[in-house]
C-alpha cells in the first residue's frame, strides 16, 4: 500500500514537473497572453488584481502544489526530513529560473526563486502538519 501512494504521489510529482516547465518554456508573448487572458477572469472576483500581481502568485502556486506532491511521495522514506522535498524543490526553482533564460522574451529572475521557494515551503509545511494531525 505504501509502495502504491509513493508511485500516485511521484507520478503527480513528474506531472506537475511537467506543468512548471511547460510553462516556462513558453515564449513570453504566449506566457504574457496566457496569464492576461487569465487576469480577466480573475479580476471578475478579485478587480484589484494586477497582471504583475497574478504573476507572482502563479509562481508560489505552481511550487506550493509541487511542495505538497513531492512531500506527498517521500513522507514515508527512510530518515524523512523536510529538507529534501524542500532542497528538490529549490533546485527545481533554480533550474525553472535559468531554463527562462534560453527562452524568447524570458529572463530569470532570483526574485522568483525565492518566491518559488516560498509557496514550496508552504506546500510542504502544509503537508507536514496535515500528516502530522493525522497520526493524532
Amino acid at each position: 500500500m505504501k509502495k502504491r501512494r509513493f508511485h500516485i504521489w511521484l507520478l503527480l510529482s513528474c506531472a506537475w514537473l511537467i506543468v512548471i516547465f511547460g510553462h516556462s518554456s513558453m515564449p513570453a508573448a504566449t506566457s504574457d497572453a496566457e496569464s492576461l487572458g487569465f487576469l480577466a477572469v480573475v479580476q471578475t472576483v478579485f478587480p484589484w488584481m494586477t497582471n504583475h500581481l497574478l504573476r507572482k502568485l502563479g509562481h508560489f502556486t505552481e511550487f506550493a502544489v509541487l511542495g505538497v506532491f513531492v512531500t506527498g511521495a517521500f513522507r514515508n522514506a527512510k530518515n524523512f526530513t523536510l529538507f529534501k522535498p524542500l532542497g528538490l524543490c529549490l533546485f527545481t526553482a533554480v533550474c525553472d529560473e535559468t531554463l527562462q533564460l534560453f527562452i524568447a522574451g524570458r529572463s530569470g529572475n532570483l526574485r522568483d526563486v525565492w518566491i518559488d521557494f516560498a509557496g514550496a515551503f508552504f506546500g510542504t509545511l502544509l503537508m507536514w502538519l496535515i500528516y502530522k494531525l493525522r497520526k493524532r
